[in-house]
């Protein structure tokens, strides 16, 4: 991309930490708030965020716009001041920056470089310490539909988060909001590599294809289930102003 994430990339990685292995879903969101829309869509997937300041240039507007959707959505919010490499970098300005403005204490903010790795394990262990584990409250499918993408050989692959039970590769499920039925042909993960697997269990971030022809049957926040179970559709996202 030039510069702007468009699309909520997600990918799902390993990290161990005092010996312990723990499994990360991470989505990318676009920082430009033309995409508030996307932003929107991808925190209701999540539980945390982290809300990344440039150490040359401070908070944005678009940066504070992105962080109140957040916060509405109840999310841990961790800052971090990146690209603390560069010659102008200033992490100092900007930490107090974030302190007097938004109100987080000194001793919260992380400092890293993407370039260097400076902070980067830091970062990590904050992520694990700060943001609660995805709760689930029952055994049957439900998954928030938070994008989809066209696959010349796939057609429409979804982006799913599951949020209660599980899918496998063969289940028969519906679009709540559409009322379409499909089966499951292929379910993976992105780490970042294509990661095929038989199913996606709830807390799980990945990848469903379904034979879906046109990117017009899929309503990003609509909720999935399978065709058997009647389910109450997930809160979602705010839908885009007319």
């Amino acid at each position: 991309g030039r510069g702007i994430t468009i699309k909520g990339h997600a990918i799902q990685m390993e990290y161990m930490q005092d010996g312990e292995k723990y499994i990360l879903n991470l989505i990318d969101t676009p920082g430009h708030v033309d995409f508030s829309y996307e932003v929107s869509r991808s925190i209701a997937a999540c539980e945390g965020a982290l809300l990344v300041v440039d150490a040359t240039q401070g908070i944005e507007a678009q940066t504070l716009a992105n962080l109140y959707l957040a916060l509405d959505a109840n999310l841990k919010i961790i800052p971090v001041i990146n690209k603390i490499d560069l010659p102008n970098a200033d992490p100092e300005r900007v930490k107090n920056e974030l302190v007097n403005t938004i109100g987080f204490d000194y001793d919260e903010i992380i400092c890293c470089s993407g370039k260097t790795g400076e902070g980067v394990p830091e970062l990590l262990d904050a992520v694990i310490e700060r943001v609660p584990s995805p709760k689930s409250d029952s055994d049957k499918l439900r998954a928030l539909i938070f994008d989809s993408y066209f696959d010349p050989y796939k057609g429409v692959v979804i982006l799913v988060r599951i949020v209660d039970g599980k899918v496998k590769v063969g289940d028969k499920i519906k679009f709540i909001n559409s009322n379409a039925t499909y089966e499951v042909l292929e379910l993976g993960k992105h780490t970042p590599k294509e990661k095929k697997t038989k199913e996606l269990h709830s807390g799980e971030v990945g990848f469903l294809s379904a034979s879906i022809k046109s990117i017009t049957e899929v309503e990003v926040g609509d909720t999935i289930c399978l065709e058997s179970e009647e389910v109450e559709a997930l809160p979602g996202y705010k839908p885009m102003k007319p």
